[in-house]
């Protein structure tokens, strides 16, 4: 990985951090994985989740708004 993606990496990971996004996440996983998911599946599955996000729209305050 170069420098600039290292960057934007730790980047995201802080912003995430700061709105508590990555322990549900992380948990999300782990539950996922006890039932027996293999990784590649989960990442598909997050995947899939962030393909229907793609065809909402977000509203300011980080709801979906599915009415566009």
């Amino acid at each position: 990985m170069s420098e600039n993606q290292t960057a934007v990496h730790d980047s995201l990971r802080r912003r995430l951090a700061a709105v508590n996004c990555v322990a549900p996440i992380v948990d999300c996983i782990r539950k996922m994985r006890v039932e027996g998911l293999a990784d590649n599946e989960i990442a598909g599955l997050f995947r899939h989740a962030a393909d229907e996000l793609d065809e909402t729209t977000m509203t300011k305050d980080g709801e979906v708004d599915t009415a566009a």
